[in-house]
């Protein structure tokens, strides 16, 4: 078996050889944003990310392939029909990075309020009710924030639920803060390509905090330089962009927090994704070998550990301890100093340092590996 695995992926290599033990296997790793044609001829299993688009083109250059899995919550970038249609399988690992998502948003949350010494006045609209819109939305409300989840689909799916989810686009405008947690989508009535437009950003509050660690043609670029001319002083922060790897350097100086793609960067989120769909490679082998188990694989990093030993006494502390374990100021300041051209974005996320998630580090507002809201 011939398995090619993006090379953000950790520890892949290491999980593939423990699940294949005995059988023959070669393993070889695409450091671009596409494997290079000689790659793909050989490929029969292929493990990518966010950034490779899995089309009929990449297919073409493919023949041997029979699997492609993604080590991420979206599949915007995987063609499913191309692939069925191929008759190669796909998979994914939904939910993998939520909790590095939800530290992303609360990081930047926390710097910005701290900067003012004031957390943002009003209600926090959370876009998608899926895992990472929770996980950022419970760190919000845990912070002392009033959040509330817009999810249209959710609402007329007909599923019960667990969430208070509403489909009131109104209330999201009149948000002071929103964070935007839903895949990219070009039809249907909620399509979610340039759900802020002109027309969106024209209605937010004169304060509003736009935060989009999504996907980046959820907020149209032309949309934020209109808004910036009309005089809007609206707080952005993008983690995502509309032509990524390239970043607008005319809204560069105008975003609060900008950052290369990254909010989904935790350790446990890539190793654990590593982990899944090694864990989805052993069923498919019908293995029945034992995974090391994803705890063991990520103290492996020798992470540090909240030096905490009580909860903060107030916003100010938590926020404060939030960003003594994942300070987003310093990706910002990295993007902005070598991730300016497209090699330079790419190679942040390639190269990105190891990150603790909240939730590991003992940071006592997470008790019991939960987020426990009515601990604020």
């Amino acid at each position: 078996m011939h398995i090619l695995v993006d090379a953000n992926l950790p520890r892949a290599e290491e999980l593939c050889r423990i699940v294949c033990a005995g059988l023959p296997l070669t393993v070889s790793h695409f450091s671009e944003r596409q494997p290079s044609a000689a790659q793909l001829a050989e490929a029969e299993v292929l493990w990518v990310r966010s950034v490779t688009r899995v089309d009929a083109a990449l297919l073409r250059q493919a023949p041997k392939l029979q699997w492609v899995a993604s080590g991420t919550i979206g599949t915007e970038h995987i063609d499913e029909i191309a692939l069925a249609a191929a008759g190669v399988a796909f998979s994914h690992t939904p939910g993998v990075n939520a909790q590095a998502v939800g530290d992303y948003v609360l990081s930047a949350v926390a710097a910005l309020s701290l900067a003012q010494d004031a957390l943002p006045a009003g209600e926090v609209a959370i876009i998608g009710a899926g895992h990472t819109g929770r996980a950022a939305g419970a760190r919000l409300a845990a912070l002392g924030l009033s959040v509330h989840y817009y999810d249209p689909l959710l609402c007329g799916s007909g599923h019960r639920h667990d969430l208070a989810v509403h489909d009131d686009w109104q209330r999201v405008l009149q948000s002071t803060v929103i964070s935007c947690h839903v895949p990219l989508t070009q039809q249907g009535n909620h399509a979610t390509y340039h759900l802020f437009d002109d027309d969106s950003l024209a209605q937010l509050p004169a304060d509003c905090w736009l935060i989009n660690a999504s996907r980046g043609a959820v907020v149209s670029e032309t949309a934020v330089r209109n808004a910036i001319v009309r005089g809007q002083r609206l707080r952005w922060v993008f983690d995502v962009w509309e032509f990524e790897p390239q970043v607008p350097l005319d809204l560069l100086p105008h975003i609060a927090l900008a950052t290369a793609h990254i909010a989904g960067h935790s350790v446990a989120g890539k190793v654990g994704a590593s982990w899944h769909l090694a864990e989805q490679l052993r069923q498919r082998l019908g293995s029945t070998v034992e995974l090391p188990c994803l705890h063991q694989l990520v103290r492996a990093w020798q992470l540090p550990t909240s030096s905490l030993a009580s909860r903060p006494a107030d916003w100010q502390g938590l926020a404060s301890a939030v960003l003594a374990l994942y300070d987003i100021r310093v990706d910002d300041q990295l993007l902005r100093s070598h991730g300016v051209t497209a090699s330079g974005f790419d190679a942040l996320r390639r190269n990105y340092h190891p990150r603790v998630e909240l939730i590991s580090a003992g940071l006592p507002l997470f008790a019991d590996g939960n987020i426990h809201v009515s601990a604020l």
